[in-house]
């Protein structure tokens, strides 16, 4: 099997990574106490960050990286089982205030993963060292045992959409009643998914009261999420997406998803005539609506690479994450940007 390997060196400590490309969707490690000096992409890493953070040397994001804190929370119980999430963030920055938080969700098909698989672990990790609150969540997984592919009834698929929403909102509640105390701010809530997950998050932050069977989201009145990272996900409607709740966004896409459409198509590529026919609306779409309303986004679309590009963000564009989340300030920066890539190599 192809793929990559990295190292990552820590003190005495050298970290070998492998995944497979191009579906980086586990990682196997392997620790040695041996003497390494840092490679020169760790080094370059370090010095991009710390051009995020606002110039800081690399001494300091360095050291930044080996204290984190790390707390875990029960934010709802949901069919007699426990819904948690874990809050990630710097142990030296635990008394600051309204720093931004990002909730993440995996992805899974509705049916399997958790939120403390190794490559979730490591993106809030990743997440928690630039300075923000990183809180992956686990979500009820209603599709397990399930086929959620054209096989299955279109109404079981929004039902599993709008349980997952459903958690989303549960795990927000939560969020907020505990933001003071995590030195969150309230109004800097961003949503992150990966395939189920992004498609969680991005109905969620859309979904419109009355409709697909959803009587309330249950948030607070006037409250508005601050931007979504959505990674392989779509929306049930393009028409939920108004100038009046249009949000900041970044969305990396595979232009040849067969899983979750890049554009407007069905979920799984089923054809109409199928029971899990489920007309869908991916990052393609997404920018094309927020572009014709004038609103902020950024879409990098992969030429190939598929549904990887559920994942792959998360190990190899972190510099375009953290430029798009870093601070309150780049949150709120106007901008529609498009890059297409091919998987690895900006085109």
């Amino acid at each position: 099997m192809g793929g990559d390997i990295k190292f990552i060196t820590s003190g005495k400590k050298a970290l070998f990574l492998f995944y497979p490309s191009p579906f980086p969707t586990f990682a196997a490690k392997q620790t040695f106490n041996l003497p390494m000096a840092k490679p020169s992409w760790i080094n370059q890493t370090l010095y991009r960050i710390s051009k995020l953070l606002g110039g800081k040397k690399r001494s300091d994001v360095a050291a930044g990286q080996s204290v984190l804190q790390k707390t875990s929370h029960v934010y709802a119980e949901k069919n007699g089982q426990q819904l948690g999430l874990d809050v990630y963030q710097r142990s030296n920055e635990n008394e600051q205030k309204e720093r931004i938080a990002v909730l993440y969700f995996h992805g899974g098909g509705f049916s399997e993963g958790s939120r403390s698989e190794i490559r979730y672990v490591q993106f809030a990790e990743k997440l928690a060292r630039l300075g923000l609150v990183a809180i992956p969540c686990s979500y009820h997984l209603s599709m397990r045992g399930r086929s959620m592919s054209c096989d299955q009834q279109q109404s079981v698929k929004i039902a599993a959409f709008r349980s997952a929403a459903e958690d989303v909102w549960s795990a927000t509640r939560f969020v907020l009643e505990h933001a003071e105390a995590w030195g969150i701010h309230p109004e800097r809530i961003i949503l992150a998914g990966s395939s189920a997950g992004a498609e969680a998050i991005v109905n969620a932050a859309y979904w419109k009261e009355g409709e697909l069977g959803l009587e309330q989201r249950g948030l607070p009145a006037g409250f508005r999420y601050a931007g979504l990272l959505v990674m392989a996900g779509a929306l049930l409607d393009i028409n939920w997406i108004t100038a009046e709740n249009a949000l900041p966004s970044l969305l990396f896409h595979g232009e040849t998803d067969p899983l979750v459409p890049y554009g407007a198509a069905s979920h799984h590529l089923c054809k109409p005539d199928q029971p899990g026919y489920l007309p869908l609306f991916g990052a393609g779409a997404i920018a094309q609506r927020l572009k014709a309303l004038n609103k902020p986004y950024m879409l990098v679309s992969g030429t190939d690479g598929g549904h990887g590009w559920a994942d792959k963000p998360m190990f190899e564009h972190l510099d375009t994450i953290a430029e798009f989340m870093g601070s309150a300030e780049k949150l709120q920066t106007f901008r529609q940007i498009e890059e297409r890539w091919k998987w690895s190599k900006k085109i």
